[in-house]
């Protein structure tokens, strides 16, 4: 798009405003990098002396491990008469596999279907999303799981889904129930917060799991993967740490009875709570890697050296930001809303070839607007 084309449906006068605010903004923005990079030294000194660097080239290695990355999207365009929403998810596999898989082929998970209008469409679409890529998570037979996203996340967005999928429009309610007993949902959140394979991998954070080694040395405000990137050296990667909580966060994640039995809920909530957190930087040209890990993984010297040696092996060059098999789902993901474009024009094409009134049929048929999620 050119320079002019980006501006085309702004008044000039806000045109001129925005303009006017850039170099304010990167005045900020510099002196917020240049106070980070001040505090370099001394930030390092307090995590070295707290024994929280280690390398990866310690550890014991063993056979590189396969790879596989999965990712979800979701869409809701919304039409005058209904809404037509999709939920996919994929998986990727590493550019590297060791031996021949047996994996049933499609890697993939996708529902498409019109709605009537209903505020609790999208928590219960982005459930049935979650769903989807648990399951294609457990059914993955490598030696790595990279899950995009953070567990906490995986976990609330279940629990919304839940919440709604009572209330949300038929067929989605339905869907999301069918696949949350015929694939057993909850139980494979369970196999994979206590697996040794299966390693969560959050684009961004707000939590800073690091913030308690800095406190009175003036650090502006920060997430722990922007710390760890400033701080560790190449091939460095933190101690295991358990994960931030926000202030008034609850400790537990409840779900009703009916969904999950008293004993599976303390289970789940002993796996959030032994979860811990890794910032891994494999090269001085990659930014640090937030790396949440189940107790299998963290507790075992061969496991973390596995995560780790299959993380670096997935970072390619600078033009991928995060492993392979996740940079390459969330590209295919991203192309969801593509694909539900075409097929609202498939139904438009149908609904007009069957309509006795072409006017009243348009007009239900017009796009106000499209929305989506983790790929979207």
């Amino acid at each position: 798009m050119a320079a002019d084309d980006a501006f085309s449906d702004l008044p000039d006068a806000l045109v001129n405003d925005l303009l006017r605010q850039a170099m304010p903004l990167a005045e900020r923005v510099s002196t917020h990098l240049a106070r980070l990079k001040q505090l370099e030294d001394p930030m390092r000194r307090r995590i070295e002396s707290a024994g929280l660097i280690a390398r990866r080239t310690d550890l014991e290695p063993g056979r590189e491990p396969s790879v596989v990355g999965i990712d979800g999207s979701y869409q809701v365009h919304r039409l005058t008469a209904f809404d037509l929403c999709a939920a996919a998810a994929v998986a990727v596999e590493g550019t590297v596999t060791e031996a021949q898989r047996y994996w049933q082929e499609p890697y993939h998970r996708m529902w498409v279907g019109s709605l009537a209008h209903s505020k609790d469409a999208i928590n219960t679409l982005r459930g049935l999303m979650i769903s989807m890529e648990l399951e294609l998570a457990v059914e993955a037979p490598h030696d790595l799981v990279l899950l995009d996203g953070s567990y906490i996340v995986l976990l609330i967005y279940l629990h919304q889904g839940l919440a709604t999928f009572r209330d949300a429009p038929y067929p989605l309610g339905e869907e999301f129930w069918r696949r949350w007993t015929d694939q057993q949902i909850l139980e494979c959140f369970v196999a994979l917060a206590q697996s040794d394979r299966a390693v969560a991998v959050p684009k961004f954070s707000g939590r800073n799991e690091l913030s308690g080694f800095f406190t009175g040395i003036g650090l502006p405000p920060a997430d722990g993967k922007t710390l760890a990137t400033i701080v560790l050296a190449p091939d460095e990667y933190t101690r295991p740490l358990p994960i931030f909580r926000f202030d008034g966060e609850d400790s537990e994640f409840r779900f009703k009875e009916e969904y999950c039995s008293n004993e599976r809920q303390r289970q789940i909530n002993r796996l959030v709570e032994d979860l811990r957190v890794v910032f891994y930087k494999p090269y001085e040209w990659a930014p640090a890697v937030r790396l949440e890990l189940p107790r299998p993984i963290y507790s075992s010297e061969a496991r973390m050296w596995a995560v780790l040696e299959g993380v670096r092996r997935q970072l390619l060059n600078p033009a991928v930001t995060e492993p392979y098999p996740l940079f390459l789902a969330d590209r295919m993901v991203k192309s969801l809303g593509a694909g539900v474009s075409v097929i609202e024009q498939a139904v438009a094409q149908r609904a007009m070839d069957c309509s006795v009134d072409f006017e009243a049929t348009l007009l239900c048929l017009q796009n106000y607007r499209t929305e989506g999620g983790r790929g979207g």
